[in-house]
């Protein structure tokens, strides 16, 4: 049995409805057509249809919004969707903006013969299916190379490797509130964010992890850590997007901050701006903080966070919190107030801490006595308590998984 053709889908736009029934009339046969009688129409119809278009032919000259302002709306919510312009006007300014502002595929003058406008279709559907085997291709050797990075960070430090997860769960949190496209750009970008960590000393990651003051040296190598991450991933191709979060996520809102330069406010890039929130929050909930008192640290920092990014974590705060879950940590990140949610054992077996008790400052100091002598069972799974905000006392440690 010869199994029918599938043919392209094509969307048209005119507000003259005899130039759309002459379109259907003349390529239903040879194309899948939709047609729209305007520019609002049009929008509508590409965001509620489940399968894809694969082209959008419009004209120039529509009420409310033109044809160039709809395929620019097109090119940013539907980048795979080809876009052809017709138009009447023989003026080359029209043509040179539809082509830099819409990114036009093709260009076609009216009247156009139907021969004509089948052919540009045509080519522009071609341009889709290569656009969308380049993407396809580019997000499979992407995600290869970035799982295989992420399974050698998750052996070589599943502390890291578990922050990275949290910066990206916050991040995902943050832009769904805030209505940010949360793309594979943006994942990635949060999961590799912690990558150049690795390279700090064991007392560096320790003072980190308690807020404890770094000295000038200190200081200098956390804050190239941005530096080393985008040189461990600049060799992965097509990562722009990527490394340009990296290299500005260490980046203030009001334009302080490293790297030095001009660029400020919304010119920063929305994944850096992500990225700066969400390992702050990280950070500052590793310290066993409460929603309340992260939210309190962070409005202190004036000028530091995008305030619409502030503003959606304001409001999804607890669910933050509450989706943080248990976190595995080590000896230098434990701190009174946390609350136990596994068993604490020692590497003689002996039970030292049972699951949901408070880290008191005498328990600190009863793990730390057998951490320093006989070892105990890392990682060390907490959840932060609802306060805990008394200082943890301070001790001079190195924590090898291999105690």
């Amino acid at each position: 049995m010869r199994t029918k053709a599938v043919l392209p889908r094509v969307l048209c736009v005119d507000d003259e409805i005899r130039v759309l029934n002459a379109i259907e009339r003349t390529l239903r046969d040879k194309l899948d057509l939709t047609m729209a009688s305007s520019a609002a129409q049009a929008l509508a119809t590409l965001r509620e249809t489940r399968e894809p278009f694969q082209v959008i032919v419009s004209d120039m000259r529509m009420p409310e919004m033109n044809g160039i302002n709809l395929l620019m709306h097109v090119r940013r919510e539907f980048p795979d969707v080809v876009r052809v312009l017709l138009t009447g006007y023989a003026d080359l300014d029209v043509v040179v903006r539809a082509v830099n502002d819409g990114n036009i595929f093709r260009f076609l003058a009216k009247p156009c013969s139907m021969a004509d406008l089948l052919d540009a279709v045509r080519a522009a559907v071609r341009q889709n299916n290569l656009i969308c085997a380049e993407r396809v291709l580019l997000e499979q050797t992407v995600k290869g190379s970035i799982d295989a990075m992420s399974g050698i960070l998750a052996l070589a430090s599943p502390t890291l490797f578990g922050r990275g997860s949290r910066v990206k769960n916050l991040a995902e949190l943050m832009c769904a509130e805030a209505g940010i496209a949360f793309d594979w750009q943006l994942q990635v970008s949060a999961l590799l964010s912690q990558i150049g960590r690795i390279t700090l000393p064991d007392t560096i990651a320790a003072k980190l992890a308690t807020g404890e003051p770094l000295t000038d040296q200190e200081a200098a190598m956390v804050q190239r850590v941005p530096e080393v991450t985008y040189n461990i991933i600049c060799s992965i191709p097509r990562l722009d997007e990527v490394l340009m979060a990296i290299q500005f996520m260490d980046k203030n809102f009001d334009g302080t901050g490293s790297p030095r330069g001009k660029i400020s406010g919304e010119d920063i890039p929305v994944a850096a701006r992500v990225l700066k929130l969400a390992n702050r929050i990280e950070e500052l909930q590793g310290r066993g903080y409460s929603a309340r008192r992260v939210l309190d640290s962070l409005r202190v920092e004036v000028g530091a966070y995008d305030p619409r990014l502030l503003k959606a974590y304001e409001a999804v705060a607890d669910m933050a919190e509450e989706r943080a879950g248990p976190r595995g940590l080590l000896m230098h990140e434990l701190r009174i107030g946390m609350v136990m949610v596994e068993p604490v054992w020692s590497r003689a077996g002996v039970m030292l801490v049972a699951a949901g008790q408070e880290v008191t400052e005498g328990l600190l100091g009863r793990i730390q006595n057998y951490h320093d002598t006989v070892g105990i069972a890392v990682p060390l799974w907490i959840r932060p308590a609802a306060v805990a905000d008394e200082p943890r006392p301070r001790f001079v440690l190195e924590d090898q998984l291999t105690h």
